[in-house]
């Protein structure tokens, strides 16, 4: 009795949540099912088999309230009373379904034809006149002959799947990217104008030729987003319905491996009365989710939490990743653990109770969520994959705090007069300045509080300070730093408002190589606020880098800027400009020492200035080489050896005056260096870094001798854990972060900035003619 008790349970869903399931299918064809829910108490993930689930795709948007329209879509689908083709409603809260009609001979097409998108324009059971089912299936890539389909069908009265054709001179076949319903009406959205708005033809509800009305409109869109990557990203598009307001989401992919890498998101909101678009930069109570053919939202407040977030997944992937757009930070969280391979890309599925009131605000909100609780024999808890840290590192990490962080002991009062305390700290570094002011109350009396950009005293530099964190949030003035030496000690700095919607490009010696707009390009050093304007780029081209550098600090006579991106399928295009030069200058250049029908992908992070040229890395290992001795010059190096990832990219960093790879897999699973032997050119993998240390990001790659024996043998990442800074241990082979003790082999609960760098602090005084870029 237990058994089948146990049996029915796996068969049923598990119950309604104020946010939507992730489902993962796996198993055999995708049979089996995971769920895990971000509302579950303690993250819990139970496993399932859902007859109306197993080896069935399945669509769903806010526009559903809850129902599901799911296709059987796979020949291997051993479902009883299913055959391949049948396509049903199904609501599973209520477990009703509404049988649709068969799809069988749209997927007989397959060869001709791909589903772009179904939806459902309203719940069959609110007004049956009303609901419509809508699949749109678009010609495949290289098919030149079929026009794009809108199949649909009023569920529960309609035998057969009605048919409109969308000509090209509707719509433009290959620029047709999402579609979702609002207030009973199907938007077809491209990705230029003009886009499609359609309806039920009104009076035609007992025509079985019914019909329905095509507009075609214009959305005004004049915002700029500064994307990484230029040439080299492509776009996903989806539009989320969210209490009455319309949100579209761009996620920037990388080139290679397609919708695996996202590199930036942009969000922005359609707005009705002015058919324009406007970014936004704050979901407010919003959340909103996107998997591969589903789309959801709800109430940031019912969730508990403070404010919205996106929640996306990824094919191929079993992660979920979490995007803050207000502080333009990305969180890793794995779902389930020990998922049975294989896995399928995941969707959501949202459970609507049947229950729900509605208050002031006009948003829905759904009573009794919680339910009876799962069998907990189908439970798997959720636990991150950390481990203490071995005795020794708990005793120094102890010490550390009792030195660095906690309430402090009251200190003695000094017994020196006022003027000797400012006078030595005169002659401290910045840091140690403030590190000197906060001893006690009587030096805090004493000293006064540091400008760091009029700081007065006398020691600007000093070789035991490591590199600062820095990132922006919310687009505004005041930047973040995280000092990794002092235990995260983290420093706000309030910057020229230049910097207000400007992007951090590279950084060296202290000083940031930023953007802003389409063609405004500038350094920028946040400990002095100096600022050096370049020219700009010219008018016919805008910020398109896969990557940028400069050969040294921009204040001396030699500074050489060089940027890159990909140009058609064989060349690259280069921009360059010298101090003292008036405009860039732009070339194109071919690419040489590759096989035949192997592209040249630079990676989309920094160059590296080595030895007089500028290395590029790309993501198959070839070496890109920009001379700028004796005329500039272009070729691509021999690859030396085939231990790159073709998705992932890897970084370069001189350490040491070696040339190394830091090669870096999905979610920091992996972690490996190389150092190039030019003479054989081969990589030559490194086991130790020995007293160094690495600090790796995508605007800035360099290395320094540790400070202190702690930070030896490391890897440095732009990535918090909770707050703390993660490194790579290649002593331990796992990541950690400073001041916890967080263990762990991957990047899971782990976040990072879009607009961030490291930076090495420089309070290097600056004159008039070496911030003018056309002095030499």
């Amino acid at each position: 009795m237990e058994e089948k008790m146990e049996r029915s349970e796996r068969r049923r869903p598990p119950v309604p949540r104020a946010s939507p399931w992730l489902v993962i299918p796996h198993g055999n064809d995708g049979k089996d099912q995971a769920f895990f829910n971000i509302s579950e108490p303690k993250n819990r993930s139970c496993r399932k088999c859902i007859p109306e689930l197993t080896r069935k795709s399945f669509w769903q948007s806010p526009s559903h309230q809850g129902w599901l329209v799911i296709l059987c879509d796979n020949d291997a689908d051993s479902t009883p009373n299913c055959n391949f083709g049948d396509c049903f409603l199904w609501n599973p809260v209520s477990s009703e379904t509404i049988q649709l009609p068969t799809l069988l001979h749209w997927l007989l097409l397959d060869q001709y034809y791909e589903i772009l998108g179904c939806v459902l324009s309203s719940p069959p059971t609110s007004n049956p006149d009303d609901s419509m089912v809508f699949f749109f299936f678009r010609p495949r890539p290289k098919d030149k002959i079929h026009e794009c389909v809108l199949v649909f069908c009023r569920p529960g009265k309609d035998k057969q799947w009605r048919t409109q054709e969308l000509s090209e001179y509707i719509v433009d076949k290959r620029s047709v990217q999402s579609l979702f319903c609002f207030k009973g009406k199907l938007y077809v959205m491209c990705w230029r104008n003009p886009h499609l708005e359609i309806e039920k033809q009104l009076g035609s509800d007992d025509d079985d030729h019914q019909t329905l009305s095509i507009r075609s409109f214009d959305l005004y869109d004049d915002t700029f987003f500064p994307s990484k990557g230029g040439f080299l990203t492509h776009q996903k598009i989806d539009y989320v319905e969210s209490c009455d307001e319309i949100f579209k989401v761009v996620q920037y992919h990388s080139t290679r491996g397609f919708g695996k890498v996202v590199i930036s998101i942009q969000v922005l909101r359609l707005d009705f009365s002015l058919m324009a678009l406007e970014e936004v930069k704050s979901l407010g109570d919003h959340v909103l989710f996107l998997g591969r053919d589903t789309t959801a939202s709800c109430s940031a407040a019912e969730l508990g939490l403070t404010k919205g977030y996106l929640y996306y997944t990824l094919p191929e992937d079993n992660s979920l990743y979490q995007f803050d757009l207000e502080h333009n930070e990305t969180t890793f969280y794995l779902p389930c653990l020990k998922l049975p391979t294989p896995w399928f890309s995941p969707n959501w599925m949202m459970m609507m109770m049947p229950t729900t009131v509605r208050i002031t605000d006009g948003r829905k909100r759904i009573e009794n969520m919680l339910g009876k609780d799962e069998e907990e024999d189908n439970i798997i808890e959720v636990e991150e994959n950390k481990t203490s840290i071995n005795k020794d590192e708990e005793e120094e990490e102890d010490q550390g705090q009792k030195h660095n962080g906690g309430v402090l002991e009251k200190a003695r009062t000094w017994g020196v007069h006022g003027d000797i305390l400012e006078l030595i700290a005169n002659y401290l570094h910045p840091v140690d300045y403030i590190h000197f002011r906060a001893v006690c109350k009587e030096n805090r009396s004493m000293i006064p509080a540091v400008n760091w950009r009029t700081s007065c005293t006398r020691i600007r530099q000093t070789t035991s300070l490591s590199p600062f964190l820095i990132f922006s949030k919310n687009n505004d003035t005041i930047h973040n730093c995280v000092d990794p030496m002092h235990n995260n000690e983290k420093y706000l700095m309030n910057l020229s408002d230049l910097l207000l919607g400007a992007t951090i490009r590279f950084s060296k010696g202290g000083w940031l190589l930023m953007s802003k707009g389409e063609r405004t390009v500038f350094f920028y050093n946040p400990f002095t606020r100096a600022t050096i304007q370049l020219p700009d780029l010219p008018d016919d081209l805008c910020y398109v880098f896969s990557g940028i550098a400069c050969s040294s600090l921009p204040t001396s006579s030699d500074c050489v800027v060089f940027a890159i991106t990909q140009y058609l399928i064989d060349g690259v295009l280069i921009f360059i400009i010298a101090r003292g030069d008036t405009f860039w200058t732009v070339r194109d250049y071919q690419n040489t020492n590759l096989p035949r029908h192997v592209e040249y992908l630079p990676c989309l992070n920094s160059p590296v200035f080595y030895n007089g040229a500028f290395y590029c890395l790309d993501y198959n290992g070839s070496l890109g080489v920009f001379n700028i001795e004796g005329g500039f010059t272009w070729k691509v190096l021999p690859k030396p050896q085939a231990h790159f990832n073709s998705i992932y990219p890897s970084f370069l960093v001189e350490c040491e005056g070696k040339l190394l790879s830091v090669d870096v897999g999905h979610v920091g699973k992996s972690v490996r260096i190389f150092k190039l032997d030019f003479s054989k050119m081969v990589w030559v993998k490194v086991e130790s870094l020995g007293k160094n240390m690495l600090f790796i990001s995508d605007t800035s790659c360099f290395s320094a001798t540790a400070p202190h024996s702690r930070m030896e043998n490391k890897i440095y990442f732009p990535r918090l854990h909770d707050e703390q800074i993660l490194f790579y241990s290649l002593d331990t082979g796992r990541y950690h972060s400073l001041g916890s003790r967080h263990s762990a082999q991957d990047f899971y609960y782990t976040k990072e900035n879009s607009n961030c760098s490291w930076i090495e602090p420089n309070w290097s005084q600056t004159t008039e003619q070496e911030l003018n870029w056309l002095i030499i």
